[in-house]
């Protein structure tokens, strides 16, 4: 897995010759994810009405066609430093650009966003299903300049275990994970069907 260092990160608005100031001021605005080496981003809460609006069906989260799940009521430009809410991380992964670093991240596609947002969907539904409060589980969500995207569940909540999840440029191929307990790191790959396993070593359940 390819952790893609952000000390180069500046924002395409900045047109000082001062780099320095520029990967200064890209970090204030970019949060830094607590184990991903300066991965920026998307890091207060996203209404729980829009949420629910689409994802309620009997106490059960799914989602049949998840472009449908894309908020199109983007009024104003999102605010990737305040906005902590997962969701709507996902949704507005679609507003970064080609070399949206400043450099060469590629653009998300459609079926990124989408696989995404159906991640997302499994999660809350396992939370159900297991009787956990996903407020309190919720991942960190980040783009990342190499083209994939994040799911990082890591920090003060989660202190004897750690998970990346990355969703790949190419959909067809599995997810990949990184799991993390004291000094042991384990990769591997996985498929949708297979996340509640992966999350039941996250959260010490046993199977």
């Amino acid at each position: 897995m390819n952790k893609i260092s952000w000390e180069n990160t500046r924002l395409k608005s900045i047109k000082s010759k001062d780099t320095t100031s520029s990967y200064k001021t890209a970090e204030q605005v970019y949060p830094v994810s607590t184990t991903y080496a300066k991965c920026a981003v998307p890091v207060p809460s996203a209404s729980k009405a829009a949420i629910l609006k689409y994802l309620s069906l009997n106490g059960v989260y799914d989602i049949i066609d998840s472009s449908l799940f894309i908020d199109t009521r983007k009024q104003q430009a999102f605010d990737w430093q305040k906005n902590t809410n997962a969701y709507q991380r996902i949704i507005h992964l679609s507003d970064l650009e080609d070399k949206w670093d400043g450099y060469d991240a590629p653009t998300f596609s459609k079926e990124q966003i989408d696989l995404a947002l159906n991640l997302y969907s499994n999660l809350r539904t396992y939370c159900i299903d297991r009787g956990i409060d996903f407020s309190k589980v919720e991942p960190f969500i980040a783009p990342c300049s190499d083209g994939m995207v994040l799911f990082e569940w890591a920090g003060k909540r989660f202190t004897s275990r750690q998970l990346e999840i990355y969703i790949p440029l190419e959909t067809d191929n599995k997810l990949e994970y990184l799991k993390t307990e004291g000094n042991s790191d384990i990769e591997g790959e996985f498929h949708l069907e297979e996340l509640y396993s992966i999350l039941d070593w996250l959260f010490k359940f046993d199977c």
